[in-house]
């Protein structure tokens, strides 16, 4: 049976396809659109990857997770099981590009914890009588990935015939962070002006740890905050498994009934609407 509606599911879906030209053109723009966002932010991590093999990683991805969602939600009723399979396709079609966008911030997040020892060994470069092109190679050398990366992408971008502070420019377009921002503006202003280099990348250091201080005791005071929201929007979901394995009958009019599917909508909005104001309230910019 399961088999079956699978499959009825899947020639209608696929009729729709074949005699809607306007669904197909709009699904397959956005499955191009998917692919090259993937595509794009693996290159943005230094990480190759061919496009067929990004392709192939979002159709794959939406296929398993539908079939899997499909077989586990069957014992629901068929109509559940085939809406969540349906579900699971969307679901799995933006898991890709999900997965690569927190790689992309773990990666910002390991550039931003290496700044203050990159800027500190550049400032100590400077300070033992080196060029910046120098101390920018030093520091390229000795630090790991990420940030030996973008300073190497600089380096090549130098050799190539733009200006260190136009290949600095790129690099701050590129990586998100504020506090490289103000270390690029201020090696820019001072290449100008005229400067002391080494005392000020001293101060930027100086500032970003004084920062990352407060932001520590601010994340350690709201820690508790951050886990009862967890713990208080995993609670039903967890409840209604429970409930629906000791007693599936008593539980099925939920999943079956036009009412029990709007009592379902209407609950995972209100915990949407409770995550994003304790959200709101945990989350202090420093």
């Amino acid at each position: 049976m399961l088999l079956v509606c699978l499959a009825s599911g899947t020639a209608v879906l696929f009729c729709a396809l074949r005699w809607v030209p306007k669904l197909r053109q709009m699904l397959y723009k956005r499955y191009q659109s998917n692919v090259e966002y993937v595509h794009n932010l693996l290159e943005y991590m230094h990480k190759p990857v061919s496009v067929l093999l990004c392709r192939l990683m979002v159709a794959v991805s939406a296929l398993l997770t539908g079939g899997l969602l499909a077989t586990v939600s069957w014992r629901l009723g068929p109509i559940a099981g085939m809406v969540i399979g349906f579900g699971g396709v969307y679901l799995g079609w933006h898991l890709p590009a999900w997965f690569v966008k927190w790689m992309k911030w773990r990666w910002v997040r390991q550039l931003d914890a290496q700044l203050v020892d990159g800027l500190t060994l550049i400032s100590n470069g400077l300070r033992a009588g080196r060029s910046p092109l120098q101390a920018f190679d030093l520091a390229q050398k000795e630090m790991p990935p990420p940030f030996s990366a973008e300073i190497k992408l600089v380096l090549e971008e130098n050799l190539l015939g733009s200006s260190l502070e136009t290949a600095l420019e790129h690099m701050i377009q590129r990586v998100p962070n504020q506090d490289l921002s103000i270390a690029v503006n201020a090696f820019t202003i001072l290449r100008e002006t005229g400067g002391n280099l080494s005392e000020t990348f001293d101060t930027i250091v100086a500032t970003i740890v004084g920062r990352k201080k407060v932001e520590g005791k601010i994340r350690s005071l709201t820690a508790q905050g951050v886990s009862q929201g967890i713990i208080l929007i995993a609670m039903p979901f967890v409840l209604a498994y429970v409930l629906n394995v000791v007693n599936p009958d008593y539980m099925r009019p939920l999943f079956n009934t036009l009412i029990g599917w709007i009592l379902l909508l209407f609950m995972v909005l209100m915990l949407l609407a409770g995550g994003l104001m304790i959200r709101k309230i945990v989350k202090i910019d420093v």
